[in-house]
């Protein structure tokens, strides 16, 4: 970042006359003054609440904090910043993720402000300015009670997501389900019609093969194959499928 905080006031889209300087300990700072940190865990990238702490506690009344955080959302250690802001009178206003925050990126931002009475909170992505009216008792825990309420909301947000994406596969996996039972049930289906016909099969098989027919013909396709004992067994044989004729109980075909 250059000297002049150009760099920063392009990132931040700063209006144009907006000044940068760099923090001095006791030197005056007007209502106007916006405190700009980025906090987070690694050491050579950013800086811990407590070393903004000094700057946040010479803020003028009206004066904001915006403090960009380090750490992903899921494991945001937010409490240690709340802590700092209420020490120096300062009330979150707004917690806002940023979006495709990657390595050392900012993962949200906190815009907070010095008041000596409490101010409206705003909804999320709200804009319009913030106007401090009224009394506020115990300021310094109505700060607390407020602040503890705006982190809440951001980290409810990736879990209210996540309730919702899991919502979303459950139904997918009830629709899969139903869709899987339909299909074995017409697959028991078919499997029962297969053994019906399977059955009746079985029992045309054992009423053929039972049937006079079947039986003179196959002694004679048995002699036609043994064409010297043929002689014998073919009248033999003949003779006893004409004795045992409706005897077994199957079907009997008696010639014409």
């Amino acid at each position: 970042m250059s000297e002049s905080g150009k760099a920063l006031q392009e990132q931040l889209r700063a209006p144009e006359e907006a000044a940068y300087r760099p923090y001095v300990p006791g030197e005056k700072m007007d209502s106007g003054t916006v405190v700009v940190a980025f906090l987070g865990p690694n050491p050579a990238t950013h800086i811990d609440a407590a070393t903004v702490a000094p700057a946040l506690q010479e803020l003028p009344l009206g004066g904001r904090a915006l403090l960009l955080l380090g750490w992903p959302v899921a494991d945001l250690p937010y409490h240690g910043v709340l802590d700092e802001l209420i020490n120096a009178g300062c009330q979150v206003l707004q917690v806002i993720p940023l979006d495709n925050a990657v390595g050392h990126r900012a993962h949200c931002a906190v815009l907070a402000a010095r008041v000596d009475r409490l101010a409206p909170l705003r909804p999320y992505l709200a804009d319009e300015p913030v106007v401090v009216d009224g009394d506020a008792p115990d300021l310094r825990a109505l700060l607390r009670l407020t602040g503890e309420k705006v982190f809440s909301d951001l980290l409810d947000r990736p879990l209210r997501r996540k309730l919702a994406e899991a919502e979303d596969r459950v139904s997918e996996q009830d629709e899969h389900i139903k869709q899987l039972e339909k299909d074995l049930a017409a697959r028991d289906a078919t499997i029962a019609k297969a053994e019906t016909r399977l059955a009746r099969a079985r029992n045309d098989i054992a009423k053929l093969q039972a049937s006079t027919t079947f039986r003179v013909g196959t002694t004679i396709v048995q002699g036609a194959r043994r064409p010297g004992k043929a002689i014998v067994s073919v009248p033999v044989g003949l003779v006893r499928i004409w004795r045992k004729r409706g005897v077994t109980g199957g079907t009997t075909d008696r010639p014409a």
